[in-house]
């Protein structure tokens, strides 16, 4: 018991800077020495049978956890005791021999002393780069068996050993990405991540446990190829993780390369292509699965948020038209089931793509589960073809091929479930025009077929429109009368849906919520997917707000 004593007194001692950098190279050799002796000949060990079941502390449990304490606290901010405890004969091999030999203990003083001895190493590799190459070659033949043991925060020091080791070092990120169990160490990451999938995916980021199994994922997905590999590989819960995990990273940094790399961008372009027809599936009876639906609305958003940050990112996927024809083949799908829905359940009823132009008690008790994920949807297409078509007059081309123009021209009314999706629109059929002397010529020589079916929005605020001998919209007021009740806090809307934008009108800036576009050049609001629109709806931009290039 003195011995444990002993060592108890210098952990604690060496919590003090002073005391660190004052200890003696034969001291740590000492600690050392009685670790090594502890497991060389197995004295008062417990059998794998009692660790497994964990029964008995043992002193020696309690002393050999007190060694790794002690050799722990010697590293912190100390650069010569890293180098020093580094340096002694065999320490690698008993700290991996320890953590081997624990991997499925129970027991709770053993517990703590593998937690004790990751802890060790990640003291060694902080900030000192030699240790980071000595332990990861170390790791790297192990890292399987690391991940075995159960206790999170065990795990979580595991994680923290690996972002440290491999963050800002491209070389031990292509590495790690190479090993045989590199896939399956990421689906355990994911599942420790993964939570309630009717909730968030991605449990709290602030969660002691969680934080480094983040950022772990995150450096990962910084470099390399590892999206395509892993699609393959993971099931549908971890893949909703794993695109959580992007969002959350993309939406925390201004430059979405440092986050996300091309390959991988490519791959998510290239598994929504694949996926983007299973958003339909959101319009079918509630019920149905919606991972895949929700999956392929991740990836959309995801492309979304990383060609709104990064030009080199919207230059490699405007090369790929399909990915472009997938957009506008969709929202002409989606465009036309919301049509339906709307026939088949009147004026006030609609399937999950339908437009709501006014939320009413009966629009509220129809809605399902499946039409709030589909929330935005239509929004985010055209935002997406805003941006593929900016300043590329072959993928201007093609939307008119397509008949894009008057799909999105379509989508210049207000919808409460696509908040923005006018102004969208505006910007889309503004980057359309741009040097685009076919697309303006289209646009010019579209005629008008009537008036769209809105006397009824257009009444409850007074007014009424009409077309004229000239072939002109004219809005006149109506009777007090003939209106409709209005309630006491709206607001008339200012969107001017039947305008039509000029080629002197530019895109719309930057990406916050809520927020109505200013002449600051800046990328477009991006009003968040979840977001609730409010009575307030946002002005449509005009030639007169000299708006920025490419929006989001």
């Amino acid at each position: 018991m003195d011995a444990i004593e002993n060592l108890k007194d210098l952990s604690e001692s060496l919590k003090s800077q002073s005391i660190r950098e004052t200890v003696s190279r034969h001291d740590l050799e000492d600690v050392l020495g009685q670790i090594a002796m502890l497991m060389s000949t197995g004295i008062d060990l417990p059998t794998l049978a009692e660790s497994q079941t964990g029964t008995k502390n043992r002193p020696s449990d309690i002393r050999l956890q007190f060694c790794y304490k002690t050799l722990r606290n010697a590293c912190v901010h100390c650069k010569n005791n890293q180098d020093i405890i580094i340096s002694l004969p065999s320490i690698l091999d008993i700290v991996f021999s320890t953590l081997e030999k624990f991997s499925q203990t129970t027991n709770e003083e053993e517990i703590k002393t593998v937690r004790c001895s990751v802890q060790l190493l990640g003291n060694l590799v902080a900030g000192h780069q030699l240790n980071q190459a000595k332990i990861f070659q170390k790791l790297l033949p192990n890292i399987r068996w690391l991940f075995d043991q159960t206790d999170e925060l065990y795990v979580s020091y595991v994680c923290m050993l690996l972002h440290t080791c491999i963050t800002g070092n491209n070389k031990h990120i292509v590495e790690l990405q190479s090993s045989p169990e590199f896939c399956t160490v990421i689906k355990y990451v994911l599942d420790l991540l993964h939570t309630d999938p009717d909730h968030d995916h991605v449990r709290d980021r602030d969660s002691l446990p969680l934080e480094w199994a983040l950022y772990l994922v995150q450096d990962v997905l910084s470099c390399g190829d590892i999206i395509e590999s892993l699609m393959h590989t993971i099931g549908s819960a971890q893949r909703l993780t794993l695109l959580d995990i992007m969002l959350n990273a993309l939406e925390d940094c201004d430059s979405a390369v440092d986050k996300l790399s091309l390959h991988n961008l490519v791959a998510i372009s290239d598994d929504f292509k694949k996926s983007c027809h299973t958003i339909l599936d959101l319009s079918q009876a509630a019920g149905l699965p919606l991972t895949e639906p929700m999956a392929a609305l991740k990836e959309l958003e995801i492309l979304i948020t990383t060609l709104a940050n990064c030009s080199q990112s919207l230059k490699c996927l405007q090369q790929d038209t399909s990915l472009l024809k997938s957009c506008i083949n969709l929202l002409h799908s989606v465009h036309s089931i919301g049509k339906e829905g709307e026939g088949q359940l009147g004026p006030d009823g609609f399937n999950a793509f339908s437009s709501v132009h006014k939320i009413t008690k009966k629009t509220l008790a129809s809605t399902t589960s499946s039409s709030n994920t589909a929330d935005g949807v239509k929004r985010d297409l055209i935002r997406l073809v805003a941006n593929l078509v900016y300043q590329h007059k072959d993928n201007q081309h093609l939307v008119r091929e397509m008949a894009g123009i008057e799909l999105i021209l379509d989508h210049t009314s207000i919808d409460e479930r696509n908040p923005y999706m006018t102004q969208w629109s505006v910007l889309a059929i503004r980057n359309l025009c741009e040097g685009n002397e076919e697309n303006k010529t289209f646009i010019s020589q579209l005629k008008h077929q009537g008036l769209a079916n809105n006397s009824k929005t257009l009444t409850q605020y007074g007014v009424e429109a009409d077309i004229n001998k000239d072939g002109k919209v004219t809005v006149k007021g109506v009777p007090h009368h003939s209106r409709h009740c209005l309630p006491h806090h709206s607001t008339v809307p200012t969107d001017t849906a039947a305008s039509t934008p000029t080629d002197t009108v530019a895109p719309v800036p930057t990406d916050t919520a809520n927020s109505t576009p200013t002449d600051t050049e800046a990328p477009v609001p991006t009003d968040t997917a979840n977001s609730t629109p409010t009575d307030t709806v946002a002005p449509v931009p005009t030639a007169k707000d000299n708006m920025k290039g490419k929006g989001q």
